[in-house]
């Protein structure tokens, strides 16, 4: 069986648009993003909130697309008659 290396790329980065504050967005590449308020950026516990809220689609997208991947290549194992 082979291995899989997981990737997380999350950047907190400061911007000047101002989309509806806590709504999550998929950009075109597959990427989900949200915008917060400067006040909310300095807190530890709303930067973990909301970077927690952004990453969960990301993550069940992923493993969606993984597992789907997975079951293409291979046959799913014929359950094996029980001995009576």
């Amino acid at each position: 069986m082979g291995t899989y290396k997981i990737k997380v790329n999350i950047e907190l980065v400061e911007c000047k648009e101002m989309e509806e504050e806590g709504d999550l967005i998929k950009n075109k590449n597959g990427s989900f993003s949200m915008t917060i308020r400067e006040q909310d950026a300095v807190s530890i516990d709303k930067c973990e909130s909301a970077v927690l809220k952004a990453a969960y689609p990301s993550i069940r997208e992923a493993l969606s697309n993984h597992l789907s991947e997975i079951s293409k290549k291979k046959p799913l194992n014929k359950a094996k008659p029980e001995k009576s």
